[in-house]
Parts: C-alpha cells; structure tokens; sequence
C-alpha cells in the first residue's frame, strides 16, 4: 500500500489524502448536523408562518418558503464552513480539511463551486463523482477536480 501524499507549496510539510471512507463518514455527520438545523428552523418558519396569518398553508406557499429556506440554509452550511475554515463540522470531528491544490485555503469562492456545481454535477451522473474518490490517485471526487481542490488529513 503506498502513502498519497500532497506537498505544500513551502515543502515543510506533506499531508495524505482523505480516502473515500472518511470522507464518507464525515458526510454522514454532516447529514445529521443539517437535518437538525433544518428541522429547527424550518419548524419555526412553519409555526411563524401561522402565527403571522401572511402565508397560507392551504396553497402550500409555507410548504414552498420552508423548503426553499431549507434548502438554501443547507447549501449555506457547505459554503460557509468551507469557504471560511476548510472544514465542515463533521471534517473537523474526522480531522480533514478542503485545501486548493497549491496546499491554500479554498475560500468562499471555491467552496460556492465545490459545493453547489460541483457536487450537483457529482451527484447527478448516478453518484460516479463521489465514487471517483475511492479510485483517483489523489483521492479527488469530480467536484474536487471541478474546484479544483483536495481533501486532506490534519
């Protein structure tokens, strides 16, 4: 078994690869962490929605606010962790970061890429995208190679 690694720019330190199965399990926790934020604050979005007599629920338009409002809070977890720090909450638990191929922080730009073209393009070729990262050399999924970014361990 040979170590992947990634020399940064300064040569001072060499980091590995995030291999498919970390990244997978920090999915997952990251799943859970947007499921609970969405839950809360779309439920609060419904009940204030009723409470303030301005959104009808018998047309579904409170259907329609909560489900874009939730969508846009999930996409807006993504970004922000990674455009800011590298690290969503479940890479921080797992110890991986998002860096740019030149060993730099991603930055919002590149994590807006990343995470919303690159993981739809990713996502919509059957899950292939994601897969890549078992079987690439640098263990990057096609919205890696889109944002042009890595996965590494810390």
């Amino acid at each position: 078994m040979t170590l992947v690694a990634h020399a940064l720019p300064d040569g001072a330190k060499v980091q590995e690869y995030a291999g498919f199965w970390l990244r997978v399990v920090a999915s997952l926790l990251d799943s859970v962490v947007v499921f609970i934020l969405q839950l809360v604050c779309g439920g609060i979005l419904i009940a204030s929605g009723g409470l303030l007599g301005g959104l009808d629920s018998a047309d579904g338009t409170v259907a329609m606010v909560t489900w874009l409002f939730t969508t846009v809070l999930g996409l807006a977890y993504y970004v922000i962790f990674t455009g800011s720090c590298g690290q969503t909450l479940g890479k921080m638990a797992l110890r991986i970061k998002v860096i740019r191929k030149d060993g730099g922080d991603l930055g919002y730009g590149g994590a807006t890429l990343r995470e919303t073209i690159g993981k739809f393009v990713s996502g919509i070729i059957l899950g292939i995208g994601y897969l890549m990262v078992a079987f690439d050399e640098r263990k990057q999924g096609l919205h890696d190679k889109i944002a042009g970014s890595y996965v590494v361990k810390l």
